[in-house]
């Protein structure tokens, strides 16, 4: 700066002033620096003034350089100023030696004085440097909105007129409506069409132009979309000026204002009369043109020569996250957020979209990473290429991306995944192989290649078959072939000879391989070697045997002590019914002796003879009754189900019941009046319920020996129930028929009940019990579909239900008196009796001779083997029981196979255990002793074929 422009700045002092206030704001220290020189230089000019000053402080002089300062450099520049020229100016007053006479007491108002104006004054040039600073940036802010709204207005005004422009030099006709509908911009190509000037076509009147058949379509469309703002289109014939009619189709899109705000319609109308014409031959070009289209998944984007962005399709906004257009090659990377494989931001001009606008270069798979703003990141590769024109000069570039996340993550998944697949086969101490699809190992791990001899990279080939022993190659081979044919799981066992580790057992599992697209690629498997593994199992073969051997002779003595228990529980029972049933049986064979013997006594009184022989044959019959329910009560094995009402079962037994309780104790029966039909074993079913009786005999007896008074009751009650979710254990949910045994006898405490069901668990003392009644009534419960559960109240009694499943209504119950009638025995047939006891045989052959049968009798199973080699018969009555070292049972299984025809019927009044067990199983019919006329003829009815 030279001097003349130095002076003209100072002659300048409003500038000047301006100026420095309008200096750019600096740091503390250096605000500090500022005030420290504007005081040193009005210091040097109040030093200059000495003179002229003499005994006065003369301080006001240096009230500018405070002013300035703060001007210059803030609130801090202007204190630090003032600070520094009161201390300055007292070293200037007292270094001239002659000091100030004025007094003390104005020498402090003076240097009061200079502060309060020194801080009033800093403060106003401070704020007047913060306020210039302040006007300063709104002013830089007005001019620059001023520029953006000159800038908006300007481009808004050449948009209008590129519309217009574009609108007029459509060959389409164009034009806008308003709120309300009505057109008020019509393009030169409508004029044309109506051939009317502009101002006689707005409003409503291109509704009068549409064909009449067409109308309602359109006002349907509109009536749809306009209410809610929405685009849409229809295709019509509008009427020409000149007459014609011209097909158009119509696109209608709503116009929206930058506040969101609807203004009104924008339309477009194409001239389709010839299109329509061709629609039917290009609907397939189309259609395949469409697909082609839909199907297009790259990203493309499109730059002008210099480089800017003028299109981004949808796939690659999609990618980028971002379409930003007009962006430069300096900002490629920036505005696309474009990073290196290491993650690091793309140098712009290595882009290959920089490269092919700005070098004209080609560049093909290319790759680099995008994150979009969401802060995901894919991994993209492209093609970038130059556009040049007709002319050969380049007029932009265009790139195509595609997102390579998926693909190149799965290579480095799939590179991952072989390389763990193959650390864990080669540390794996199996046999582990892959082969291809012509059965060629193509992969073996370092166990396969360490016992087969293969070295890492040779070809495996078949070089294992040459191991394998020579007996299981074919098999293993063939196997394996089958397995591939049909592309199904493979397993094998095979033995191979190793030069040092001798002949190892191998068990091999395979499975086949596919490819994505379901293409068979081989097998992959592992071989195991079981070589200890078959050592041990023919060590333990010869173990197993001999110890199914111990465990079978061990179990078969568990069973039977079980079985002799629970057989003793019900000879138990039956020896308390001793003493009854004796009594019972003497009092039948009293009436049976006694009438036999009037009747012979009366021969000649007919009359007599039959009321004595009924009353004879009525004892008998109760008698049967009663040995019938002994034997079902004491026997092992479980009886077969059958059809049967429980009341009349409970009814049958109330005499043996009742001697079972005794005469002490009231014995009630209540049974549901409608029946209580299920399907059980009629037998065990009776003994289930002697137990209860017994076991409620005794609690009643042990209430009576603890001094309780009163009688002892007992009921027995049939009804049915509905069981709900949980509230019988074991039990699901649904009707049951209920039977009740109650007592009010000496109860149970809850130790009990928790085991009452438990097999040998008795409250009884040694010898008085086995413990197994209630688990035996429990188990028939079960065992029919049904259970029990049992309450008590110490000291007051306890009640037992058994809960059965109810009889289909499709089952029936055949009496007696039905099967009476069903069985017609044909007559005029020969019968073989095998029978040993002389007496019984006889009355048999009476009874079988009043059926009207011829009739044979022999005492042994030979015998009739040897008769019926002789003779033919229509069929066989054989007891089951008989001496010779033949039973029935195996008479009649002889018989089956040499005389297969011949109708067996087997008789009994106790086989026995062992022959009971082979009856369970017969298919024989079988007719318990002793048996009546008419029972006779039913069985052997049921067994003789009609005709003769």
């Amino acid at each position: 700066m030279n001097a003349m422009a130095f002076l003209r700045t100072i002659g300048d002092a409003d500038a000047a002033l301006l100026g420095l206030a309008r200096t750019r704001p600096v740091s503390a220290w250096r605000s500090a620096l500022i005030g420290m020189a504007w005081a040193a230089a009005v210091l040097a000019v109040r030093f200059a003034a000495q003179a002229f000053y003499q005994e006065i402080s003369g301080f006001i002089i240096l009230l500018p350089g405070v002013i300035l300062a703060a001007l210059a450099g803030g609130r801090i520049a202007g204190l630090t100023s003032m600070v520094a020229c009161l201390i300055g100016g007292w070293l200037v007053v007292h270094s001239t030696g002659g000091g100030v006479t004025m007094s003390p007491r104005l020498n402090l108002v003076a240097n009061v004085n200079f502060v309060i104006v020194g801080l009033f004054v800093t403060l106003v040039a401070a704020s007047l440097r913060k306020t210039l600073r302040r006007l300063d940036v709104l002013f830089e802010e007005g001019q620059a909105s001023d520029r953006r709204i000159d800038r908006t207005e300007s481009e808004l005004r050449e948009s209008e007129e590129r519309f217009r422009l574009m609108a007029d030099t459509s060959p389409s006709p164009v034009w806008l409506t308003n709120q309300t509908g009505e057109v008020e911009f019509v393009n030169t190509a409508l004029v044309t069409f109506y051939g009317r000037p502009a101002d006689q076509i707005m409003g409503h009147v291109w509704k009068a132009t549409i064909h009449p058949d067409d109308r309602e379509s359109v006002e349907a469309v509109q009536a749809t979309a306009r209410p809610a703002h929405l685009p849409y289109g229809f295709e019509c014939r509008f009427l020409r000026h000149d007459g014609v009619w011209r097909w158009s189709s119509v696109s209608v899109n709503p116009r929206i204002d930058g506040h969101g705000v609807f203004q009104g319609y924008v339309g477009m109308a194409f001239d389709v009369t010839d299109i329509r014409e061709s629609n039917t031959r290009l609907a397939a070009l189309a259609a395949e043109r469409d697909a082609i289209l839909g199907q297009l998944g790259e990203g493309v984007i499109v730059t002008d020569p210099d480089g800017a962005i003028t299109f981004v399709n949808e796939a690659a906004s999609r990618l980028h996250g971002v379409a930003d257009l007009g962006v430069t090659p300096d900002d490629y990377s920036q505005a696309y957020h474009l990073l290196t494989d290491d993650g690091q931001p793309y140098p712009p001009l290595d882009l290959p979209l920089s490269r092919a606008v700005l070098k004209g270069e080609v560049v093909t798979e290319a790759r680099w990473r995008i994150r979009r703003p969401d802060g995901t990141e894919v991994i993209a590769v492209g093609n970038a290429r130059p556009v040049v024109g007709t002319d050969g000069h380049r007029i932009g570039a265009v790139l195509t991306v595609r997102d390579e996340t998926a693909r190149i993550n799965a290579e480095h998944q799939i590179s991952e995944s072989e390389a763990r697949f193959r650390t864990v086969a080669d540390s794996a101490p199996v046999f582990i192989w892959m082969t291809d699809p012509d059965t060629r190992i193509i992969f073996a791990n370092a166990r396969y290649r360490t016992v087969f001899g293969v070295e890492p990279g040779e070809l495996m080939g078949g070089r294992w078959r040459k191991m394998v022993h020579p007996d299981d190659l074919e098999g293993f081979a063939a196997a394996f072939m089958t397995a591939m044919t049909t592309r199904s799981r493979f397993t094998g066992v095979i033995r191979v000879s190793h030069p040092t580790e001798g002949l190892l057992w191998l068990r091999s599992e395979g499975i086949p391989r596919f490819d994505a697209t379901g293409a068979f690629q081989g097998y992959v498997g592992a071989s195991l070697d079981i070589t200890e593994a078959k050592q041990a199992e023919d060590d333990l073969k010869h173990i197993n045997e001999l110890l199914e051997e111990r465990v079978g002779e061990a179990l078969a003595e568990k069973a039977k002590a079980e079985a002799d228990l629970m057989h003793a529980q019900r000879m138990e029972a039956v020896g308390r019914l001793t003493g009854g049933v004796a009594h019972d049986f003497n009092n039948l064979l009293t009436v049976v002796i006694g009438a036999l013997d009037m009747m012979l006594r009366s021969p000649d009184d007919a009359a007599r003879r039959k009321k004595l022989g009924e009353a004879a044959l009525a004892a008998a019959r109760r008698g049967e009754g009663l040995t019938h329910q002994l034997l079902a009560f004491s026997r092992r094995q479980a009886l077969r189900p059958q059809a049967v009402d429980l009341n009349a079962l409970v009814q049958q037994s109330e005499p043996l019941l009742r001697r079972a309780v005794g005469e002490a104790i009231d014995l009630r029966l209540r049974l549901r009046r409608a029946g209580a039909r299920v399907h059980v074993d009629a037998a065990q079913f009776e003994a289930a319920l002697l137990n209860l009786l017994v076991n409620a005999r005794d609690a009643i007896v042990a209430r009576s020996g603890r001094g309780s008074t009163g009688r002892g009751r007992i009921t027995v009650q049939t009804r049915h129930c509905r069981v709900q979710a949980g509230e019988v254990l074991d039990l699901k949910v649904g009707d049951y028929v209920c039977v009740t045994v109650s007592d009010n006898g000496a109860g149970m405490d809850e130790a009990t009940l928790a085991r009452v069901f438990e097999p040998f668990f008795t409250t009884k003392s040694v010898g008085k019990g086995t413990g197994l009644g209630l688990s035996q009534v429990y188990g028939f419960a079960r065992q029919s579909g049904g259970a029990a559960s049992v309450t008590s109240v110490l000291g007051r009694g306890t009640e037992i239900r058994l809960y059965l499943p109810p009889l289909d209504p499709a089952d029936i119950i055949v009496d007696d008196d039905d099967r009476a009638r069903s069985g017609a025995l044909p007559g005029g047939r020969r019968l073989l009796l095998v029978e040993d006891d002389v007496n019984v045989s006889a009355i048999a052959v009476e009874l079988l001779t009043g059926l009207g049968l011829e009739v044979e009798a022999v005492e042994s199973g030979p015998a009739a083997l040897l008769v019926l080699a002789e003779r033919q018969f229509d069929v066989m009555l054989s007891d089951v029981v008989m001496p010779g070292g033949m039973t029935g049972i195996e008479l009649a299984r002889i018989c089956a196979e040499r005389h297969p025809d011949l109708p067996i019927l087997l008789t009994s009044g106790y086989a026995g255990e062992d022959v009971d067990e082979a009856l369970a199983d017969a298919p024989w019919p079988f007719l318990r002793k002793p048996y009546s006329s008419e029972q006779l003829s039913e069985a052997l009815g049921e067994i003789l074929p009609i005709d003769g």
